[in-house]
């Protein structure tokens, strides 16, 4: 028969436990809200950067930048976005799945650029180059912070070290529901942007445009700080998928330690009981030997 001191050291550690991930839980939501409002207070930004582009674009097809044109790819980068710590349930083996299935039989050859020390320990697990890593914007993203990694990815491709750069990260739904996304952010597709960025191009009136100080220079100036917002964005919603993610682990968490801790008093309870009937038991029987 367990000792009942044992079942009531397990009984307050369960509840310890089920105190910590709860906090942990509370933590995660308000992290969620905050990624999902930095995330939302984005867009108008975005729309603003595609609608310029859209005009600059449809007014001077003529004028097609280098990184807004395909190439043969021979070399690719990806940059994987995921994050610090773990206690996130299966938001890392989802999105590394995904990953793999996704470079599959590529041909082209691979290397990584990684946001987050999980992304780190999975390029090395596949024996991938990592060119570049970046495990300290996750803490508190924001546009400055992003962009030496911006940087960087333009300086690879402008210099024709990789001809398409991919970003590999996980696109938030719902508390319940995120999904694991790789998608092409160089060359720069307006149409794609938009669509991951949850806006679009407003529509301009047709005529004529004078440009200052010209189109070439415009998207030169611009498609970098749109790239800048894509990655941001990819952040934020790669922070909110995590936390969401680690919020229902720590709630799954919290229930099981509650079960348990219930199971434990039950057992416990019974115990007790137990040794209760049996106290009296031999009371009632050394009573009856007295009185024979």
């Amino acid at each position: 028969m367990p000792n009942m001191s044992d079942i009531r050291r397990r009984i307050k550690g369960v509840r310890g436990t089920g105190k910590i991930t709860r906090a942990m839980e509370m933590v995660s939501a308000a992290k969620v809200r905050r990624a999902v409002q930095a995330a939302t207070a984005l867009r108008p930004y975005a729309e603003e950067a595609l609608t310029t582009l859209s005009a600059v674009r449809s007014a001077f097809p003529e004028s097609l930048h280098p990184l807004l044109v395909t190439r043969k790819t021979a070399r690719k980068t990806v940059l994987l976005v995921s994050g610090n710590r773990g206690l996130a349930g299966t938001f890392y083996a989802q999105l590394f799945r995904k990953l793999r299935a996704h470079l599959a039989g590529e041909s082209a050859e691979v290397s990584f650029v990684t946001v987050g020390k999980k992304s780190d320990l999975q390029a090395k697990r596949m024996n991938l180059p990592v060119l570049a890593s970046f495990p300290d914007i996750l803490a508190m993203p924001t546009s400055e912070s992003v962009r030496p990694v911006a940087r960087l990815l333009l300086d690879l491709y402008r210099e024709g070290k990789t001809d398409r750069i991919e970003i590999a990260y996980t696109n938030f739904h719902s508390m319940m529901r995120q999904e694991p996304v790789v998608r092409t952010i160089l060359p720069i597709s307006l149409e794609e942007a938009g669509r991951e960025l949850e806006t679009k191009a407003r529509a301009v009136d047709e005529g004529n445009y004078a440009i200052e100080p010209g189109p070439d220079a415009v998207l030169e100036s611009m498609l970098p700080r749109l790239l800048e917002a894509e990655i941001y964005h990819a952040i934020l919603e790669s922070n909110a998928s995590q936390e969401a993610a680690r919020m229902m682990a720590m709630r799954s968490a919290t229930d099981a330690a509650k079960e348990m801790a219930e199971s434990l008093t039950l057992a416990y309870n019974q115990i007790r009981q137990s040794k209760i009937t049996q106290e009296i038991a031999e009371l009632s029987a050394g009573k009856a030997a007295l009185e024979s």
